[in-house]
């Protein structure tokens, strides 16, 4: 696994081995392919509610669009940070701890990234979310496992704030 850079020193995604593009950029690709929707929708049909698959379709593209859009706004900004988008995974979450996981998202589009310390976060994955619970779907649960996968990997470089993550970042290069 190796980390990148997508803005500067604030927000870093994954890039798992096997794959061409890190995980933000695999996303954002995915969530603008119609075909990769629409086979997505179909398959999990049964837990599509008050929308047709055409509109739903046309929302997840409107939604990654304005989550890309978002994304920039925020990493140019002084007063707006990313936690501002990026939220507790658990939302019984009340205190800070180490490697936090997080989600953004936007209606049913969600982002997993990983807390590393004050508006710095580096993205694990992310999901179209039709149901409540993580647990309930098939590739939902994947994105649980590399959200701890990629816990383990930071622990296991002795990552616990910016500043030991920054110094694994420059030794990865």
């Amino acid at each position: 696994m190796k980390i990148v850079s997508i803005f500067t020193v604030k927000l870093f995604s994954f890039h798992y081995p096997g794959e061409k593009l890190n995980e933000l950029r695999r996303l954002l690709n995915c969530w603008n392919d119609t075909e990769y929707i629409y086979n997505f929708l179909k398959e999990n049909k049964s837990d599509i509610q008050n929308k047709t698959i055409e509109e739903l379709a046309e929302l997840i593209i409107y939604d990654a669009h304005e989550i890309d859009i978002s994304l920039h706004k925020l990493s140019k900004s002084d007063s707006i940070t990313f936690e501002s988008f990026f939220k507790p995974l658990d939302n019984k979450e009340y205190s800070l701890q180490l490697l936090s996981p997080q989600k953004g998202r936007r209606h049913c589009l969600r982002i997993y990234a990983l807390k590393i310390d004050a508006n710095c976060f580096v993205i694990t994955g992310g999901a179209i979310k039709l149901n409540h619970l993580m647990e309930d779907r098939e590739h939902t649960q994947k994105e649980l496992q590399k959200i701890k996968k990629c816990q383990q990997f930071l622990k296991n470089n002795s990552i616990h704030d910016s500043e030991s993550f920054y110094e694994f970042i420059i030794e990865q290069q």
